[in-house]
């Protein structure tokens, strides 16, 4: 693109004048080799509005980052829609700075609109001629007798009465633990879990919520009533909020880690083929226990306590933990994908999950990385048409198989 182009497109994005069509040009052009140019053009706006002078580097960085914040403080002002990928409601300069600062310290992002074009100008909807719709409030639920229940087609209302617990179904895809009274002797344990496509949320007697993603499971006492520790067992990704009981200390065992928790929110992705199990503190306090085959290991030895905005990553029978992005990790509980310089095989495993199909992978594919946000209410075919504007991969689409090409 030549540089008049570029600025005429940017100056027409300050004006709030851009197509959606040119708005996604402009996003698209954040990481392509004319990135200095679109660099100078922001510094340029940030001189003309007295935000700093951009002639400094040191006054430029302050400058980028006053405005960052105030972007930050009004980040929560977005809109999912079902047609259309996360907006930010942010002012053009706000949002023209914060570019640059991301593009500064090496960050991919972009935010694309749904188009039937890939960014060559050739019609993608050859490859993406069938179309499979998002996945929603899908689950099976197995009672202590072993009875299994569809929550997608039985009526909302009491489901089953257990161990003086009422279990009870909602219209808005919730399952329900009701304690009418406490029973003595072995508690009995129900399942729920979800297909792929499927997604649930569960609230346990004690008062605590889970919500579960897809092809995920979750198993649990019906009455916590008389133990002495809240224990539940999960496999799969899950969002904690956990009631407060410190008499009562809560528990979640993965394959091969346990978290102990008193009262807090946090997210678990322990999925069986991410080779990793990560545990995202949002608020409270968790310690994670590494563990082995013959049960939990030591904890003055290999505990580790989460701070919020922590994450752990146990892998290979190490602890590892990182600041993140908490809000990232929840996402997929907002109803989004949240590419973060993600690469296409860990994009894929997401979206085989949630559409409930099969990847398979055909010639040479690069290692590209993608940077979106996505609502995971639209259809396949239109997060894929997405993807495709990177020109690193395509996509076919047959039945319920999807072919990822160079």
């Amino acid at each position: 693109m030549k540089t008049l182009e570029l600025t005429d497109l940017f100056n027409r994005y300050l004006q709030n004048t851009c197509s959606e069509e040119e708005l996604e040009l402009l996003m698209l052009h954040f990481h392509s080799p004319d990135v200095r140019a679109l660099n100078e053009l922001v510094a340029q706006e940030l001189d003309k509005n007295d935000l700093g002078s951009a002639s400094q580097e040191q006054d430029l960085k302050v400058s980028i980052d006053r405005v960052y914040q105030n972007l930050r403080n009004r980040i929560s002002d977005q809109v999912i829609d079902h047609q259309k990928t996360v907006r930010r409601l942010w002012s053009p300069i706000a949002a023209a700075a914060a570019v640059l600062l991301i593009v500064g310290l090496g960050i991919i992002f972009y935010i694309s609109y749904y188009s039937p074009r890939r960014a060559d100008g050739r019609d993608s909807t050859k490859d993406l001629v069938n179309d499979i719709m998002p996945g929603g409030n899908k689950a099976y639920l197995t009672l202590a007798n072993g009875q299994k229940l569809s929550l997608t087609d039985v009526a909302n209302g009491t489901l089953a009465k257990e161990s003086g617990v009422e279990i009870s179904k909602t219209a808005d895809g919730q399952v329900i633990y009701t304690l009418q009274h406490a029973e003595g002797g072995m508690t009995a344990t129900n399942t729920i879990e979800t297909p792929n496509g499927g997604q649930y949320q569960v609230c346990l007697p004690d008062g605590s919520k889970v919500w579960l993603n897809a092809a995920s499971k979750l198993i649990y006492p019906v009455s916590f009533a008389t133990q002495k520790e809240r224990r539940v067992t999960l496999s799969g990704e899950a969002y904690f909020e956990i009631a407060k009981d410190k008499q009562h200390p809560f528990h979640v065992k993965t394959a091969n880690q346990e978290i102990e928790v008193l009262g807090t929110h946090f997210n678990v992705n322990g999925y069986s083929d991410e080779g990793s199990i990560r545990t995202t503190l949002l608020e409270g306090s968790v310690r994670i226990l590494a563990g082995n085959g013959s049960g939990m290991q030591r904890r003055d030895a290999y505990g580790v306590v989460l701070k919020p905005g922590q994450q752990s990553i146990l892998a290979a029978g190490k602890i590892n933990v990182t600041e993140v992005d908490a809000e990232e990790a929840v996402a997929w509980k907002q109803g989004v994908f949240n590419f973060h310089n993600e690469d296409i095989f860990s994009l894929m495993r997401k979206l085989a999950r949630w559409y409930n199909i099969e990847v398979i992978y055909e010639g040479s594919v690069p290692d590209v990385r993608f940077g979106a946000e996505i609502s995971r209410s639209r259809s396949l075919a239109q997060v894929l048409k997405i993807l495709e504007k990177t020109e690193g991969v395509k996509f076919k689409i047959e039945g319920r198989r999807v072919t990822v090409m160079p």
